[in-house]
């Protein structure tokens, strides 16, 4: 390669680094502060029974009051058909002995999204169960047309339209035909990216308006 040549491989191989490192920079994930059932502010769950939910709250119940995590030491999760409960999530319930009413449930929990937010690069995703049936899972009154295996095994979900910018709400929607009735959402995760700043997306057209001249530059000289 003649040392024409070689600056000018060097001058494009610059310019493209720089487009990865803009376009990489604007396309960081940025994680969502999502909560399992049954946990602390730190996403760890309570050690203890009867305890309100911070994170989840009913936008549908035949009970009043928040929903609660369930006594692990009784049936239906010790000696019962229910998922145990493990370091990340519990479930939870309208009592702690999982009791109530039939009917539906729909348990919410929330997140806000920025303005800068790209929405297309939005992603919620976890594992869910319930008892008994789910119905759905919604995202901002959205169907999303999921449902759980049932209270013997936690099912992955994932949600990747239908969000907006500011407040929104996952509802997590299910039957309960009498009895034990409870939601158990684990390894909940999201995360979003930003839109490009206009500086960032001119810096980026230039970026690429120079390497297509370079290379043009170069096929006239051969």
């Amino acid at each position: 390669m003649t040392p024409k040549l070689l600056k000018r491989f060097c001058s494009v191989a610059t310019a493209a680094l720089a487009i990865v490192a803009v376009w990489g920079g604007t396309a960081t994930a940025i994680p969502i502060p999502l909560f399992n059932t049954g946990t602390d502010n730190t996403n760890t769950a309570w050690g203890a029974a009867n305890v309100p939910d911070i994170h989840y709250f009913y936008t549908l119940s035949p009970t009043a009051g928040p929903p609660v995590t369930v006594d692990a030491t009784i049936w239906p999760i010790f000696g019962g058909p229910w998922v145990p409960n493990n370091a990340n999530s519990r479930w939870i319930g309208p009592d702690q002995s999982s009791q109530g009413p039939g009917g539906s449930y729909t348990y919410a929990t929330q997140f806000v999204l920025p303005p800068t937010t790209n929405l297309s690069t939005v992603s919620v995703g976890g594992m869910w169960g319930t008892d008994d049936n789910s119905l759905d899972i919604e995202i901002n009154n959205v169907s999303t047309g999921q449902v759980s295996g049932g209270f013997g095994v936690l099912v992955p979900f994932t949600i990747t339209s239908g969000f907006q910018i500011g407040v929104n709400t996952i509802e997590f929607m299910l039957n309960n035909a009498g009895g034990p009735t409870g939601l158990r959402v684990d390894k909940i995760r999201g995360d979003y990216s930003l839109i490009p700043e206009p500086g960032t997306l001119a810096l980026a057209a230039a970026g690429l308006a120079g390497i297509a001249a370079l290379r043009r530059r170069r096929t006239a000289t051969l």
